[in-house]
Order: structure tokens, then C-alpha cells, then sequence
């Protein structure tokens, strides 16, 4: 036991070490954020989001007991992770042999991944430790056999189960391979009655968790957090095992090389608890009881459960994000312990006691591959927990760092300056560190959703925001999602003089200038209008000359756009000779935009270095699908204020003077 004491000591260690290091991000500043409400804001707060209330409850309580710090609010994250640790060493104790407990109880203990959340204001750890105390439970369940189950263990794996019902939807799945995992036992039984407790445990499950079942039932139908699209599963696949293997802090190509060791390491130990179990019952024809004596795994289903355990989750996961292409490895965590535990229970039976078929060698030869196997994953562990844990937080593995940017902010905004925080829903995040003072949200958003990202028709809202400023600080995360065409930074750079610069760690910041007659709107914006249709599905407004040979056009989608279009810029002369070609993809694809969006396209043009000056240039403007040659210009093109159209370009007159676009 003091050696069990021991190695939880270490990982307890290890996951408060340098716990307050890292700045909160947004994921753990909406956890701090929702501490600050009434438990009746925050159930409802829970019920329009993606995951339900119990982590928030808990963390609730807590920080009026600890307070609001960095480490107060993560400390509940290390706890359990901690109460997994002992969690690991029994049930690979119980069901896989002793060795096995504590293969699984170190490998748990260096885990990057566990490390990783253990040390995050989220409720991963508590999802992943109810979700290995409801196996143990079931499986303590499982084994009476004939006899009748106790009632406390019953109860036990029914609250174990609403619990993580409560902490996160995707429980339902894990749930699932528990279902799977009993039907396979009654199957492998043969029996033809089923028990009263098995009826009844599915029952309480679903009673005890009908006031939510509405929400759970709804919540990921109207989840709009994500681009349309499909997910590329085979590189999702990588992803997750590398996170499985290694955690968060390796670099994708780093942690490709290394997950094969892992990868050969998980083959051999799956292959080693088929093998090894077959072999003894073929040559020693033994009795299940007495099997148990000889060999991992102990009990002769827990390959099939830990197999369930793993797969299934990991399956269903992937099936519902493909539909909704929205993912991270975190989602899948509760499934890791099967991972933990199938290495476990296979490296340790390749250290079953020689039986007299088994030649010496071939014993040797297991014990290597054992030790190599320990000593791969430990030292690859530690290589990954060096990343985290760099003596310098200046490397890629860094969370957003709110605190930072909001110090430089506090210490250079002017008096009349404000703040925009171009992903509105970054809030939490920034409140914790700067205040509730001083900054406004564009677009206005509590919860990320794509189907407010900003459009050109935000300068009218801009404008109010900064009517009379000087200046104004913009602070830009997940921008990509929020402001995918940088429709801020472009009315800021164009209205105002940019004068400041940062990049703190997945945050980014800039400082304008800004001139007492601001105005921030289309119709200011556009230097040439338009108004040209496309085919009846997109329309040109018009275009904007910027510094240098660049454009800026802005295309608006006026019914549902089934195809990606390719968007071809030409610089022709007074003869229709093409003199500069600039085809390009838009920013975002053309088809997935919201009717009615105004969104810019920025081009670049090359001019030839001995183009002569004059007005006798035009840019023809259209699109085509890139996909299929055959397929002709997006047309007719149609237009008010457009001149010479051709039918399937728009034609907008240009002055060339010194290689540069005026």
C-alpha cells in the first residue's frame, strides 16, 4: 500500500505542478463565469448549452468555499483526476492481475492526457473517473454470476451513471458499450431468464435523468458551433490516437511517429490476452475459477468489456461529429481508460508463468518486450509532460492567453479608447482578467454560433461603438469562425491608421488611430459600385482600391448557392487582351454562406512592370466552377449600374498609373 501511496503522491504532483501557470481560456472562463450565477441562471444557462450541470454545480460550491484564483478553480479538476489513479489499480488489479493493477496505475499516473485535464477548469476528469467507476461497478455486477447482485453496488452503478449523464451527453455512449457488454455476458451464459436487477437498473437510469432527457434529446440538433461540412475521418482517427497516447502537447507530425509505438504496443497486448487465454484453456483444460489463478485477464470477459469500452464510444462519437463536424480529443476521453488498461492486461500477460509448452525463450523474448514496452511509454510520456511543462511558456502547446493581453491592454488604452473583442463569446475569459468595464462584443454573442459571424453590414454597429473615440483596441480569438473574412480589421485598417501590433498566444491584438469623422458603412466603404447579379444566386455590390495593386470586392449570396465557385479577377485592356490573371478560392466556401451576407474578397494583382499608365483598363469579374471544366461562367449577369457586361463577367472600369491600381 505505501507504494500505491507513492505513486498517487506523483500524480498528485505532477497535476498541481505550475497549475496557476497558464492563463484561463475561454472553455474554463465560461466555467468561472457561470460560478458567478444563481444556481436557477445557471440550470437554465446549462439547458441552452452543450453540456449539462452537474461539473457546474459542483464547481459552484466550490469556489465559495476556495475563491475565484486560477488554482482554486482548477484545483477540483486535479481531485479527480487523482481519484482516478486508484480506480486504474483496482480494476487492473481485479479483473487483469496484479501486475496488471499496477502497469495501469503507472501508465495512468505519466499519462500526458490525463495530466493535461487534470490541470483544466473543465469536466473532463470528472466525466472520465465516473465513467471508470460505473465499470467497475458493472462489472462487479457481472461476475456474481447466478448469485444474487448486491443492492448497494446496483445502486451505486445507477448513480454512477445519472452522474455522468449529468456531466456530459456523450456518457449516453459509454453507456451503450455497458448494454452491449451485459447482452454479450447473458449471450456467452446462455441465459434465458433475465434478472430483475437488470431491468431495473436501466429504469432508474432513465428515471433519474427524465427531467433532462428533453435537452439532451434536442441540444446537439440546434448546436450551430460549426461550419457545415463532413469531418476527414481517417485524420480525426490520428488525431484521437495520438491524444490517447501522448496528450495534447506533441506536435501532430512528432506524435504520428511516436503513436506507432503505441500503436504495436496496444496490437501485442490485444494479441497477448487473446493468445495467452486460449493457450491455457487448450492445455490445461482448467475451469474458469482456476484459469483466474494462471493468467491475465482474470476474468474471462474483461477483453470483451475493455474492447466495448474503448470502440464503441470512440465510434459513436465520430458517427454524430461527422454528421455535426465538430470535434476535439477531449470528447472521447472517456473511453481512454480502456486504452490504459488493454496495455495493461496485455503487457502484463506476457509474464504468465511458463507453462511447460512454452519454451524458455520465448519466455525471455516476452519479459523484453515488456520492459522495451514500459520504457517506450514512460520516456515518450515524459517527453510530452517536458513539452507542458517547459520551463518557459513560450511554446505552441500554451492555452489563449487572456491574462496577458488583458495587462497589455490595462496598461496602453487610452482614457477615451475602448476595447472590441472580435469573438463576442470570448467574454468570460476577458472579463476574468480586464473587468466588465471598458469593452464591447461584436458580434453580441454569449455562445459561439457561425450564424452570427460578422458580415460587412457590422460597420453600422462598429460605427456606433466608436462614435467620438480616439481609438480603439481590437482583440481577435477564434476569428476564424467569428470573423472569417477579418471584416474588422478591414474597416479598421481602411477608416483608421493601424499602430499597434501583438500576438500573445492564440490571441491576437491590434490598436487603431481613428479620425474624429469616423464612419464605418457600406456605401462609405465602396469606392466603385456595382450591383451586378450573378446567375440569380450572388451579387457584386461593388469594389473597393486599397494600398498598392489590391482590391477589395464584396459579394453578397441572394438565394441558397449549391456549389464552391472559383472567383476569376482579370485585368484586360481596351482590346480584351488579358493582361493579369488572379482566379483564387474565396475565404470561405461559396456555398455554405447565409442569403443576404455581405462578405469582402481580397485580390492581389501583379502588374507588369512596363504597363503603361491610363484609364483604358477594365476588371473583368466572375465565377466559375473550378471542379468542372465543362461548366460555363456563373450567369447571365444582369446589372443597373454595370457597364459593358458581356453576359457572364462584370466589366468595372480602372486607371492604371505607375503599376498600381487607383
Amino acid at each position: 500500500m505505501l507504494a500505491v501511496a507513492g505513486l498517487l503522491l506523483v500524480g498528485f504532483v505532477l497535476r498541481v505542478y505550475q497549475l496557476q501557470d497558464q492563463s484561463l481560456w475561454y472553455d474554463e472562463g465560461v466555467s468561472w463565469y457561470l460560478t458567478g450565477m444563481s444556481l436557477p441562471d445557471l440550470t437554465v444557462w446549462t439547458a441552452n448549452d452543450i453540456q449539462p450541470p452537474l461539473y457546474y454545480y459542483l464547481l459552484w460550491f466550490w469556489v465559495r468555499l476556495a475563491g475565484t484564483s486560477e488554482y482554486a478553480l482548477r484545483f477540483p479538476s486535479v481531485c479527480f483526476g487523482v481519484l482516478i489513479l486508484p480506480l486504474f489499480w483496482l480494476v487492473g488489479r481485479r479483473w487483469l492481475g496484479r501486475l496488471a493493477g499496477w502497469l495501469a496505475l503507472i501508465l495512468a499516473v505519466v499519462s500526458p492526457l490525463y495530466v493535461y485535464y487534470a490541470q483544466e477548469t473543465r469536466m473532463y476528469t470528472l466525466l472520465t473517473f465516473l465513467g471508470l467507476l460505473g465499470g467497475y461497478l458493472l462489472l462487479r455486477l457481472v461476475e456474481t454470476g447466478g448469485r444474487r447482485p448486491s443492492g448497494l453496488i446496483a445502486t451505486a452503478y445507477v448513480l454512477s451513471a445519472v452522474a455522468a449523464l449529468y456531466t456530459h451527453y456523450f456518457a449516453f455512449f459509454l453507456l451503450v458499450a455497458h448494454a452491449l457488454y451485459v447482452l454479450y455476458v447473458w449471450w456467452r451464459r446462455r441465459r434465458r431468464v433475465v434478472s430483475a436487477t437488470a431491468i431495473a437498473i436501466p429504469v432508474a437510469i432513465v428515471v433519474l435523468y427524465l427531467p433532462w432527457l428533453p435537452f439532451l434529446v434536442t441540444r446537439y440538433g440546434v448546436d450551430t458551433s460549426y461550419w457545415p461540412g463532413a469531418l476527414n475521418l481517417g485524420a480525426v482517427a490520428r488525431k484521437l490516437f495520438i491524444a490517447f497516447s501522448l496528450g495534447e502537447t506533441v506536435t501532430e507530425g512528432v506524435g504520428t511517429w511516436l503513436a506507432l509505438g503505441y500503436g504495436l504496443i496496444l496490437l501485442i497486448s490485444v494479441a497477448a490476452l487473446v493468445a495467452t487465454g486460449r493457450k491455457l484453456r487448450d492445455e490445461l483444460r482448467i475451469t474458469p475459477l482456476r484459469f483466474a489463478r494462471h493468467v491475465s485477464p482474470k476474468h474471462p470477459d474483461a477483453l470483451a468489456f475493455l474492447l466495448l469500452y474503448l470502440v464503441v464510444p470512440v465510434v459513436l462519437i465520430l458517427l454524430l461529429a461527422y454528421r455535426t463536424p465538430k470535434f476535439n480529443p477531449r470528447y472521447a476521453m472517456l473511453a481512454s481508460p480502456a486504452f490504459v488498461l488493454l496495455m495493461a492486461g496485455g503487457l502484463a500477460a506476457l509474464t504468465t508463468r511458463p507453462l511447460p509448452a512454452v519454451p524458455t525463450m520465448v519466455s525471455r523474448i516476452s519479459r523484453l518486450v515488456l520492459a522495451g514496452a514500459i520504457i517506450y511509454i514512460v520516456t515518450t510520456s515524459g517527453y510530452s509532460l517536458s513539452n507542458w511543462f517547459a520551463p518557459y511558456r513560450d511554446n505552441q502547446f500554451n492555452k489563449a492567453d487572456f491574462r496577458i493581453t488583458a495587462q497589455v491592454v490595462r496598461q496602453r488604452v487610452g482614457p477615451e479608447e475602448t476595447v472590441v473583442l472580435s469573438s463576442g463569446h470570448m467574454f468570460p475569459a476577458w472579463a476574468y482578467y480586464y473587468g466588465w468595464q471598458g469593452w464591447h462584443r461584436v458580434p453580441d454573442i454569449e455562445v459561439l454560433d457561425v450564424n452570427a459571424a460578422i458580415d460587412m453590414t457590422a460597420g453600422e454597429g462598429l460605427g456606433r461603438l466608436l462614435q467620438g473615440r480616439p481609438g480603439v483596441w481590437l482583440v481577435r480569438w477564434q476569428n476564424q469562425v467569428t470573423d472569417p473574412f477579418d471584416v474588422l480589421p478591414l474597416y479598421l485598417g481602411t477608416v483608421g491608421e493601424q499602430d499597434d501590433y501583438g500576438q500573445f498566444w492564440h490571441v491576437e491584438l491590434m490598436h487603431y488611430n481613428l479620425p474624429p469623422d469616423a464612419q464605418f458603412d457600406i456605401g462609405t466603404f465602396i469606392s466603385h459600385p456595382v450591383d451586378a447579379d450573378l446567375g440569380g444566386q450572388v451579387r457584386l455590390l461593388g469594389m473597393r482600391h486599397t494600398a498598392g495593386p489590391r482590391v477589395v470586392l464584396l459579394w453578397q449570396a441572394v438565394a441558397a448557392v449549391g456549389t464552391d465557385y472559383t472567383v476569376f479577377v482579370h485585368l484586360v485592356n481596351a482590346d480584351g487582351e488579358v493582361l493579369v490573371t488572379a482566379d483564387h478560392r474565396p475565404t470561405r466556401p461559396t456555398s455554405p454562406r447565409p442569403v443576404g451576407h455581405i462578405v469582402p474578397d481580397r485580390i492581389s494583382l501583379t502588374l507588369p512592370a512596363d504597363l503603361p499608365g491610363g484609364d483604358d483598363y477594365w476588371l473583368a469579374v466572375g465565377m466559375y466552377d473550378a471542379a468542372d471544366p465543362a461548366m460555363p461562367r456563373l450567369g447571365p449577369v444582369t446589372s443597373d449600374s454595370g457597364e459593358g457586361q458581356p453576359g457572364d463577367q462584370v466589366m468595372i472600369p480602372f486607371v492604371v498609373k505607375d503599376s498600381s491600381l487607383e
